[in-house]
């Protein structure tokens, strides 16, 4: 298998961040305590051997209509920070609200090297209502910014949501690279086994970009995707319940288990 659309190593960590005073919850943080948790968890990440990571504002639902400017501010300085401590790894940028505008701008802004965009091509109902696909968008801006670096991981039929019509998996792979330049493409289904039939439908179109595991990896089932997959991102793979907490910030990952991880997927 090839990875040379996107150089990423195999592990691509996902950093869930606190939420912030956009999500409008009672328990939303301040953003020195949002930077200092994302930095914890990329600590870890980076302790056990995981060279790429990115942050999402996965907290900060429901999501509105758009981007809102307090989104762009907190994301583009928590992505700054974590571009400061760890300047080696591949860094990212996905948004809960699906963007490919404001993703684009924030991985330039930051140095990043890549975004995570959820519904790319087509159109999907979701939590938030019909979501539909940015790839023009995102293309543009990469394109006046150029940024032709920063790569466009697009997840195809996101776990999430519905898409509004039946397209079959792989024709939606094929428009997602040909028609929209997608340069890797993420799979997850619901369960271990559909991502399995998912990959078996994807992998003899023999695309040109990688893919990857976008969800749903465990120990136990790494045996039937390290063949399937380029790569994987990981969060809930990594926790251990019960752990102290770092300068009274909760901890969720354990360094052990993403080193148990990076060595199952070489």
């Amino acid at each position: 298998m090839t990875t040379d659309s996107v150089k990423l190593p195999r592990i691509i960590a996902a950093i869930h961040l606190l939420p912030s005073r956009e999500s409008f919850r009672p328990d939303f943080q301040p953003l020195h305590k949002i930077i200092d948790h994302a930095l914890i968890h990329a600590q870890i990440a980076y302790e056990g051997g995981v060279r790429a990571f990115y942050f999402q504002d996965v907290n900060d639902t429901p999501v509105g209509p758009y981007v809102a400017e307090h989104t762009v501010s907190h994301m583009t300085t928590i992505g700054q920070e974590l571009r400061r401590a760890f300047p080696d790894v591949a860094l990212g940028v996905c948004l809960m609200q699906n963007s490919g505008k404001e993703s684009i701008e924030i991985a330039h802004a930051i140095g990043a090297q890549f975004v995570r965009i959820k519904v790319y091509v087509g159109a999907m109902l979701k939590a938030e209502g019909i979501v539909q696909g940015v790839a023009y968008e995102a293309i543009k801006t990469r394109h006046h910014l150029n940024a032709q670096h920063i790569k466009i991981l697009a997840d195809v039929y996101d776990r999430l949501g519905e898409p509004l019509a039946p397209i079959p998996l792989p024709e939606m792979c094929r428009q997602a690279v040909e028609f929209g330049r997608a340069d890797g493409l993420i799979l997850t289904g619901r369960t271990p086994e559909q991502s399995i039939r998912m990959f078996d439908e994807v992998r003899p179109l023999k695309l040109p970009v990688p893919l990857i595991l976008g969800g749903g990896v465990s120990p136990q089932a790494m045996k039937f995707f390290v063949n399937r997959a380029d790569h994987f991102i990981v969060h809930a793979a990594f926790i251990r319940r019960g752990l102290p907490p770092r300068n009274g910030m909760p901890v969720e990952w354990d360094v052990e288990k993403v080193r148990e991880l990076v060595a199952l997927a070489k």
